[in-house]
């Protein structure tokens, strides 16, 4: 039975599956092989794993048919299978260009999966997927050097590892700048709230000084107020001791002695001082010093203002001239 070469498209390059073959017919013959090749050669990737299934139970030692099994699942998309299959494939006893295939196509495996997390942009994930792809596109290369197709997915296997890194180093450097922009806004907006709290601060401190101030403006219009009142109650008990006083002086001068009373010189004495009663002493001390000096005062003009009537008409009878005629 002639080996198949099964083709595995390669996301529109270059890199195709291996061509090897996968089962070496001089050793023995299997017609699930045969089958699971005709079925992969027509794209039927279900149909060919069927069959390549029968024919790994049956030998399951065999490298060609976990080979040919795992070109199945690679064009099902099974990768993660499939790559196990080639690992199997690449083992001895496997003859050198047996084991260069398994590689080749492991490492076309490892690629579509790193650009598929490329494409999710998980970028740390691809970077280690297209390393796989490299490394495992290098082994079958010292396997068989100067396999064209080896050596271009490899070089394109590392084109996309550097882009990938490029990638994740502008994500890093952006991430950082929005951690920087991040923490520039939280210092700012914390400085905005300091001063928003030292401003508060401020205007409560001025309210504060203010309400302090009108309480000692209050105080001290109370304070001139009661001043302003003793004044005027200072000045209503003088107005009211001046006005006793003209009363006093008024009614001492309607209770005196008329003209021609008295004795034959005309002369009247002073009324007698009038005693003290014992017990008025201690009203009169008893009295404010200013209220006790007018009293003290009316007496004594009382007294003074006699002399001087007497006077006064002791001399205009002197003066009198008998008519004679």
């Amino acid at each position: 039975m002639n080996g198949l070469g099964a083709l595995a498209s390669f996301l529109g390059v270059l890199a195709v599956a291996s061509s090897a073959a996968a089962w070496e017919p001089f050793r023995v013959e299997n017609s699930h092989v045969a089958d699971g090749n005709e079925r992969l050669a027509a794209q039927d990737a279900d149909g060919a794993l069927h069959h390549y299934d029968q024919a790994v139970e049956q030998l399951p030692s065999e490298p060609g048919v976990h080979l040919d099994r795992g070109l199945a699942l690679l064009e099902g998309g099974q990768l993660d299978e499939a790559i196990e299959e080639f690992e199997r494939a690449s083992r001895p006893p496997a003859s050198r260009e047996l084991r260069a295939d398994a590689l080749y196509d492991t490492g076309i495996a490892y690629y579509r999966q790193g650009d598929a997390a490329a494409t999710e942009e998980n970028h740390e994930e691809a970077q280690r997927l297209f390393r796989e792809a490299a490394d495992a596109f290098r082994r079958s290369l010292r396997l068989r050097p100067g396999n064209r197709d080896a050596g271009w997915n490899l070089e394109l296997a590392l084109r996309r590892l550097r882009e990938q890194e490029e990638q994740q180093q502008e994500e890093d450097d952006q991430q950082q700048d929005d951690q920087e922009q991040d923490d520039q806004e939280q210092d700012d907006q914390e400085q905005d709230d300091q001063e928003q709290d030292d401003q508060e601060q401020d205007d409560q401190q001025q309210d504060d000084q203010q309400q302090d101030d009108q309480q000692q403006d209050d105080q001290q219009q109370n304070d001139q107020q009661q001043d302003d009142q003793q004044q005027d109650d200072q000045q209503q008990d003088d107005q009211q001791g001046g006005d006793q006083e003209s009363d006093d002086e008024q009614e001492s001068e309607q209770e005196g002695p008329q003209d021609g009373e008295g004795g034959e010189d005309g002369d009247q004495q002073p009324p007698p001082r009038q005693q003290e009663d014992p017990g008025s002493g201690t009203q009169e001390r008893s009295l404010p010093p200013e209220h006790r000096r007018v009293l003290d005062a009316l007496q004594d003009s009382e007294e003074n203002l006699e002399r001087h009537r007497a006077r006064t008409r002791a001399r205009q009878e002197n003066r009198r001239v008998e008519q004679d005629w």
